[in-house]
């Protein structure tokens, strides 16, 4: 069995080192990735390995928190990786120079794949310093990392799935569709018991957790287990603090008024006008009670869109974990 060993900080790790380790799974039969970190990382060396055992579930990642920290590549790491790989070592792969004096170091045949990253030219300096300016070099599993959540909150047929498309459309999607729905679809009639809102929480958020890896910088969420929880007071009469307890805030809100023409639908349930502004009033006393960051969406379908625009421009000027992590 040919054993080979990769050697890297994988902060974060990138397309460019994605194809170099599939490359590298061709080489060998057996891949070990030595994640090389320090306590002070910008990512937290933890964080680094769940991504790469995530990305690459058929090797081993070993982590290894230098103290002091190493900063090199050379040869000296001969020492530290014969520990954390006792089994003899036949191929050192990598993509700069030093894999030649690792190698040798190490008694094993180097091979240097794609040099300077001719073919995939992505840069973990460049992704920490500026990640929305280099998205498409952020593999699924890193991008929530530094990606931000939008999400609509409002009454019902207030146009948060309309808006939720049309900026998924405009800013690059997919969007996170409201999962009440199509529970709604086929539930057996009746009554609503409050397990039924955990189900409803669990399909959105496995929805959620699913796309944000193919989405752009902002994900576009409809709904969100905030608004799950007022739909339970509706529903329910009371509130559910179990429930509650699941609320992960997303970065900002846009709260969509009432103020807007009725359709009709089958799976909507509070028509009224007056019930409607109960529903919103209810929502904004859960966003305020959670301290929830909140835009108000208001006026005709074509004020709302650039009130939403103006709110997306303004959080891409500042991308979630850029520099500092």
């Amino acid at each position: 069995m040919t054993n080979g060993v990769i050697l890297g900080k994988f902060m974060p790790p990138h397309e460019g080192h994605v194809a170099l380790i599939r490359t590298a799974t061709y080489l060998v039969d057996h891949l070990t990735i030595i994640l090389a970190a320090c306590n002070n990382d910008p990512i937290p060396p933890q964080v680094r390995k769940n991504w790469m055992e995530n990305l690459f579930p058929k090797a081993d990642v070993i982590l290894h928190i230098g103290d002091p920290c190493v900063s090199t590549y050379g040869p000296e790491w001969a020492g530290i990786i014969r520990k954390l790989h006792p089994d003899p070592i036949d191929r050192v792969i990598g993509s700069e120079a030093y894999v030649v004096d690792l190698a040798i170091a190490l008694n094993a045949q180097h091979f240097i794949l794609d040099p300077m990253w001719m073919a995939f030219p992505a840069n973990s300096y460049d992704i920490r310093e500026d990640p929305f300016a280099n998205w498409k070099s952020i593999p699924g599993w890193v991008r929530p990392w530094y990606q931000k959540r939008l999400t609509l909150v409002g009454p019902e047929s207030t146009g948060k799935s309309f808006m939720a498309d049309f900026l998924a459309t405009r800013f690059g999607g997919p969007y996170v569709p409201e999962y009440g729905r199509p529970y709604e679809k086929y539930r057996t009639p009746g009554d609503y018991r409050a397990e039924e809102l955990h189900f409803i929480l669990d399909g959105h958020l496995a929805h959620r957790t699913t796309l944000s890896m193919m989405a752009g910088p902002v994900l576009f969420e409809d709904t969100d287990p905030l608004l799950t929880a007022v739909w339970a007071e509706m529903l329910l009469g009371h509130s559910l603090d179990d429930l509650e307890a699941r609320i992960e805030l997303p970065d900002h809100y846009l709260l969509l008024d009432a103020n807007t023409p009725w359709e009709d639908d089958p799976l909507r349930y509070y028509g009224k006008q007056e019930v409607r502004n109960q529903f919103f009033d209810r929502i904004v006393a859960k966003l305020e009670k959670f301290g929830a960051s909140y835009t108000l969406i208001s006026g005709s379908f074509a004020e709302r869109e650039a009130q939403a625009i103006k709110v997306v421009e303004k959080m891409l000027k500042s991308p979630k974990g850029a520099k500092n992590g």
